[in-house]
């Protein structure tokens, strides 16, 4: 609607970023049905396959490719050029949800700083995902993969609390588990550890 009513006025730049709107919620729609479908009806097995960590977060990156430029973020991605044992849709929203975190919840007026690499451990890749944010209290730190758990108010930071509930979720149906490291006001150190591909 907004582009057939309001099409010429936009302009090209505006008519770019309505397509790429309409792209990623199509996605999102898809792989949130996949989830569901997978996660929360059926007790079924998630299917794995060898999937490109860089990859993926290159494909998570471009669905949240307007909140990143509007927040003027600095994102480092090194040491990922990996492929874990994964479910492609899985994968994806753990990390669209870890990122667009990243990207969301800091100081006001601060610009996010976002690193993100992997780590070899003995029986899994460990994906890192490091921000400069607002940090998680010690207190919080055993409930925020809980369902519908909000730390702060919606107004100031938006969000329905489920977020991490999913990644841990997912990261835990495909084998893995989840963690962070984190001290208030000093940002957060998220990882997930997923199976290597090629292993079962």
């Amino acid at each position: 609607m907004l582009e057939q009513d309001f099409g010429a006025q936009l302009g090209e730049e505006g008519r770019d970023y309505v397509r790429r709107i309409e792209e990623a919620a199509e996605r999102q729609a898809t792989l949130v049905q996949d989830l569901l479908a997978h996660v929360s009806v059926s007790r079924v097995d998630l299917p794995l396959q060898p999937v490109s960590l860089v990859q993926a977060i290159e494909q998570a990156r471009t669905d949240l490719e307007l909140l990143e430029k509007s927040s003027d973020a600095v994102v480092e991605v090194i040491d990922t050029d990996v492929r874990v044992l994964a479910n492609p849709a899985s994968l994806h929203l753990i990390l669209t949800n870890l990122l667009s975190n990243a990207l969301k919840f800091v100081h006001p007026q601060t610009r996010p700083t976002i690193r993100v690499w992997a780590e070899p451990l003995s029986r899994y890749i460990r994906l890192w995902v490091e921000d400069n944010g607002i940090g998680i209290a010690a207190e919080h730190m055993d409930r925020i993969f809980g369902i519908f758990q909000r730390l702060h108010p919606r107004d100031q930071y938006p969000g329905t609390g489920m977020g991490l509930a999913i990644v841990k979720r997912a990261a835990e149906r495909m084998g893995g588990k989840v963690g962070v490291e984190s001290k208030l006001g000093a940002g957060s150190r998220f990882w997930v550890d997923f199976k290597p591909a090629g292993q079962k």
